[in-house]
């Protein structure tokens, strides 16, 4: 690929849209299906419970946590792409649709009530957002005392290989995101580290590992 060719790319990964986003969120599912499976492990959610996801793309890999909320749970998923919340809103609500919602929104302006939520989930996307202790004082006021909130991310050695990363995205070492998880409130920040091998997106071969982030609040 050319540096266009990759900065098209980069910009499809932050916001898909129109028929070459959709065609890459389904290959996407595939290369991500890894890493959002470890955030679901650790989010673990339940019956019942009230989880917010930032980032649910076409939603085929919140599959899992739908069926576990069951009928009696919330699933709200945020999505800024205006196409893949319309995926989404089909994907999920022919599965469960008293359950989901899904807002085509920005996190730091979607409309969730404070101390509400009893998990969040967020998987490869704080590389698109500007200012992670913006994002953190916001996420945590919807979160009730003791809940949980999981972030699912490729190391900063793994995107720093990755030739598409330098186009728009936050490449931030692991350290700093757990300082400003326990400066914004967070407590028990603990992590996991995959290595996943080499796999195949959009012609390139790349090398992935999954960073997996849990914090209480």
């Amino acid at each position: 690929m050319d540096d266009q060719q990759l900065q098209a790319l980069a910009l499809q990964l932050s916001c898909p849209s129109d028929k070459e986003g959709k065609a890459l969120a389904e290959e996407m599912n595939d290369v991500n299906a890894f890493i959002t499976e470890r955030s679901i492990e650790q989010l673990a959610p339940a019956a019942g419970e009230y989880i917010v996801e930032v980032g649910s793309g076409n939603g085929m890999l919140s599959l899992p946590i739908v069926k576990a909320l069951g009928g009696s749970g919330t699933y709200i998923g945020l999505e800024l792409s205006a196409d893949m919340a319309r995926e989404a809103e089909a994907n999920l609500m022919n599965h469960q649709s008293e359950t989901v919602t899904i807002l085509n929104s920005d996190v730091m302006s979607a409309a969730i009530e404070p101390a509400s939520v009893d998990g969040l989930i967020v998987v490869n996307t704080l590389y698109f957002l500007d200012d992670l202790d913006a994002l953190f004082r916001n996420i945590k006021k919807w979160l009730k005392p003791g809940s949980r909130a999981v972030f699912g991310i490729r190391s900063e050695q793994c995107l720093k290989a990755l030739p598409y990363t330098r186009y728009g995205f936050h490449i931030r070492p692991l350290a700093d995101i757990k300082e400003s998880l326990l400066a914004n409130g967070f407590k028990s920040v603990s992590s996991s580290y995959f290595d996943e091998g080499v796999t195949q997106l959009e012609g390139l071969e790349i090398k992935l590992d999954s960073l997996i982030i849990k914090a209480i609040v």
